[in-house]
């Protein structure tokens, strides 16, 4: 019967214009081990994330289908950061993206992403690692006084529940308290010596027509290496994380046609249009 439906939804959505308003998605792209051939594990495709990304595609957390958060997420990764991919991505996640890694351009086009609206999340845990942030005039500091951070309000406390505390691993940095106000940003949490660990910029704040973007300086509090972040079940970790892309994509972006938001209007759209259908998504 499905099947049938199926068959039915496909082609009259071939002349149908309602597909043009049909998905909200929210598309995160990240650099492969390609990209950054230093970060190992620790690239958007690599196993550290895997936790963390594959979460993000649960449609019981992230869907329209009775889920956590009302709205579509979209994962990929590039070999490089271009044109092609800046078009179809509403934020870029720099997981532990190493400057001898990051080109240039790569750097001036992910801050001009965001400098034009687009979105960014950066795990900056060193001064070596934050290409980014430090072209926006947000640098990491490295080897933070101590070990873990807590906050409250976004996101320690958001739809996937109360946070704790949030565990760290390996390198962690701070932000220099004058950076984060001089540019516009928010602290989020602070570590026990009092060091700023995450810092927020809502939309608009980091200057007219800016992004959302957020800094945490540790990639474990939401990697799942050393045991920090861990997605099934939940810890306080996982929560963190989850809340932090929840607030990310509050004001959700139409995917409009292109359905799949892959950059390219084609039948993979009027797929994607019929399948959210059947599965409740719409």
């Amino acid at each position: 019967m499905k099947r049938t439906i199926r068959a039915a939804l496909f082609g009259g959505a071939i002349f149908s214009a309602g597909i043009a308003q049909a998905n909200d998605t929210y598309r995160i792209d990240g650099p492969s081990t390609v990209a950054a051939p230093s970060s190992g594990g620790y690239a958007w495709d690599g196993a550290y994330m895997s936790g963390f990304r594959g979460t993000l595609h649960d449609y019981n957390l992230f869907s329209h289908y009775f889920a956590t958060v009302d709205a579509n997420i979209i994962t990929g990764d590039f070999d490089y950061l271009n044109v092609s991919i800046l078009r179809v991505a509403d934020c870029i996640i720099s997981p532990w993206w190493l400057d001898s890694d990051i080109t240039f351009f790569e750097t001036y086009a992910a801050a001009h992403h965001f400098i034009r609206g687009g979105d960014l999340i950066l795990l900056n845990d060193s001064s070596y690692a934050d290409a980014i942030g430090q072209y926006l005039g947000v640098p990491t500091i490295n080897n933070a006084a101590v070990p873990g951070f807590t906050g409250t309000g976004f996101p320690f406390d958001g739809p996937f529940g109360v946070v704790g505390a949030v565990n760290t691993a390996g390198s962690v940095g701070h932000l220099d308290p004058a950076d984060v106000a001089l540019n516009g940003g928010q602290v989020l949490a602070t570590n026990a010596a009092g060091q700023i660990t995450a810092a927020f910029w809502e939309r608009d704040a980091f200057g007219p027509g800016t992004g959302k973007m957020i800094i945490v300086t540790d990639v474990n509090s939401i990697g799942d290496f050393a045991g920090t972040a861990q997605y099934f079940p939940l810890n306080d970790n996982g929560r963190f994380a989850l809340n932090l892309v929840a607030g990310m994509i509050a004001d959700t972006k139409t995917g409009g046609a292109d359905c799949d938001k892959n950059g390219v209007l084609n039948i993979d759209d009027i797929d994607c249009f019929v399948d959210s259908f059947l599965n409740g998504e719409l």
